[in-house]
């Protein structure tokens, strides 16, 4: 059996999410059933993360075992062809027979879009939160600045799967690709189950004055419940997983 990692980018809102789920169209099930008419096989692909219905992607990663090598250029161009609307799998390689792309990632980086003007926009309207009110994004810097290093975030969580809510955070910080676009940034080695919506939800009330930072702060000592709810899912892509 030889394994193969494959890079995927994605259209979150035409699909229930990452995960097979019968009876509803995920990139899980629309992957498996392309390699299946490729190479005649059923396989079990293995996802670097579960993103949930309506969320993008520009770099998630999965695996698949085939039981004989193929060319992998003649594989990518065939797989294309044969994935549904709205899934490119942007690159392809062959990888140890026991890689696992969640366990094995180093670090992932989300990214979530926010349009920051009063009138919304039809053409961003599936990648981007429209946010119509005035925000001090200066103080949304510093609200990235603190969410930075080890903290206890189960404020910032929905659900209680995790036995440990303890996550340390490499990089965050808001850009703004133009003007009235923000990009809040976000990356650890993992997260907790809509952590990001959660922390961008927090950096949104803080800038339109709706939660202080003081008090953002003791949320990041932890918390019963979430500390604000989360953004919707359209605005959120996984951009990257690095091994």
């Amino acid at each position: 059996m030889t394994r193969y990692l494959v890079t995927l980018e994605y259209k979150g809102t035409l699909f229930r999410g990452f995960q097979r789920q019968p009876g509803f169209p995920t990139v899980q099930g629309a992957l498996e059933s392309a390699v299946l008419t490729y190479s005649g096989e059923e396989v079990r692909v293995l996802g670097a993360g579960r993103t949930d219905a309506g969320v993008h992607a520009i770099g998630q990663t999965a695996a698949f075992d085939l039981s004989e090598k193929v060319d992998i250029e003649r594989a990518r161009r065939g797989l294309n062809a044969l994935l549904a609307r709205g899934i490119s799998m942007t690159g392809m390689k062959e990888v140890p027979s026991d890689f696992d792309p969640r366990r094995d990632a180093l670090r992932r980086e989300y990214r979530y879009f926010i349009l920051n003007r009063p009138t919304h926009s039809p053409l961003l309207e599936e990648t981007a939160y429209h946010f119509p009110g005035k925000l001090d994004r200066e103080l949304m810097r510093q609200v990235c600045s603190l969410f930075e290093g080890e903290h206890d975030f189960s404020a910032f969580r929905a659900g209680k799967e995790e036995k440990s809510t303890l996550r340390t955070v490499s990089r965050c910080e808001m850009s703004e690709p133009c003007p009235e676009l923000l990009c809040f940034i976000v990356r650890a080695s993992s997260f907790l189950y809509k952590m990001v919506r959660i922390m961008g939800s927090a950096a949104l009330a803080a800038g339109s004055g709706k939660m202080g930072l003081s008090e953002l702060e003791s949320h990041l000592e932890g918390g019963a419940g979430p500390c604000a709810e989360p953004l919707p899912a359209h605005g959120l892509f996984l951009w990257e997983v690095t091994y």
